[in-house]
């Protein structure tokens, strides 16, 4: 998982009092899709050693990802909400397409906010793509006179 985009730490608590299904991550911003890596922790004093998962999101299907800070000593979260909610389905504490990630990095807030607008650049070339190709199809499939 060597890369020099930019990246954030998260994790996402259990739910349940004996820490079960507690996942941690990283957020990738990759130049083709925003990379999705997680593990389940088996328990919360013992870390998994089981490798990370990967789910590639294209930049187009993200709905939004807006950054939420609260007092300085909560921690800040990452909602990340998708337009299709099919890649997240197998993600054990998210909703349908949709995820709140606690950052877990020093600075996490100061960090969160350069990667967001890494994210909103590359999510706004990703929708002017998508444009341009169904304009150049519909230019294709109109008769020539």
């Amino acid at each position: 998982m060597l890369t020099d985009s930019a990246a954030l730490s998260f994790e996402i608590p259990a739910r349940d009092a004996l820490g079960r299904q507690h996942l941690e991550g990283k957020l990738v911003a990759a130049d083709a899709a925003l990379q999705f890596f997680w593990r389940l922790r088996d328990r919360t004093f013992k870390r998994s050693s089981d490798a990370m998962q990967l789910i590639e999101i294209n930049y187009a299907n993200l709905a939004s990802l807006t950054l939420q800070t609260t007092l300085r000593w909560f921690r800040p979260r990452l909602l990340l909400e998708l337009s299709d909610p099919r890649p997240l389905s197998e993600v054990p504490g998210t909703q349908v397409g949709a995820a709140t990630l606690l950052l877990t990095q020093p600075q996490a807030t100061r960090a969160a906010r350069a990667f967001l607008k890494l994210i909103d650049y590359r999510r706004s070339d990703a929708l002017a793509q998508v444009h341009i190709d169904r304009l150049s199809d519909l230019d294709q499939a109109r008769p020539r006179l």
